[in-house]
């Protein structure tokens, strides 16, 4: 199988898997969704925190996945790695936040890479700016922007996937 044929059955793969974990978690708590956004927009930690700690030791995972959906589509996670801190303590939190900080940030990258990457190419190819800075996009740039705290984690993951920076080690 050539690349471009891996591409066409992930894309189809890949927005499948998305689309069931949402409608699973739907199907298993109706509420979850709404609920969520009500406690979140109206920027309620304490409340937000109650209900995550109602799904006991799924909360966890929970929380990762909320994480690493914050981290797909760009929307803020402070409060959710607020509730990490307060309901699992410190270090843990920490953890439990950087896990799905990382999780998130790879599941950009490979989508934004292996399935946008024509259409976002064609938008770059356009712009002479966005060209310009495509090809200043190195390792060093990456890390600097990545520590700036409160960064778009969203926009350097798009950024690294439309430039040359490689995946892995090759």
């Amino acid at each position: 199988m050539n690349r471009s044929m891996i591409a066409n059955l992930m894309k189809p793969l890949t927005l499948g898997l998305i689309v069931a974990v949402f409608l699973a978690i739907h199907w298993a708590i109706p509420s979850f969704y709404s609920t969520l956004w009500q406690l979140t927009v109206s920027h309620d930690v304490q409340g937000l925190t109650s209900y995550i700690s109602s799904f006991g030791s799924v909360a966890v995972v929970l929380m990762i996945l909320l994480i690493v959906l914050t981290n797909m589509t760009g929307l803020p996670s402070v409060q959710f790695v607020t509730v990490n801190g307060i309901l699992f303590g410190l270090l843990p939190g920490i953890v439990i936040s950087w896990a799905g900080q990382v999780l998130g940030n790879i599941l950009a990258f490979v989508i934004m890479r292996y399935l946008f990457r024509h259409k976002a190419q064609a938008l770059v190819d356009k712009s002479r700016w966005l060209s310009k800075l495509n090809r200043k996009i190195d390792f060093q740039l990456i890390f600097f922007l990545r520590a700036i705290p409160y960064s778009s984690n969203f926009v350097v993951t798009a950024l690294c996937a439309l430039s040359r920076v490689r995946f892995g080690r090759r």
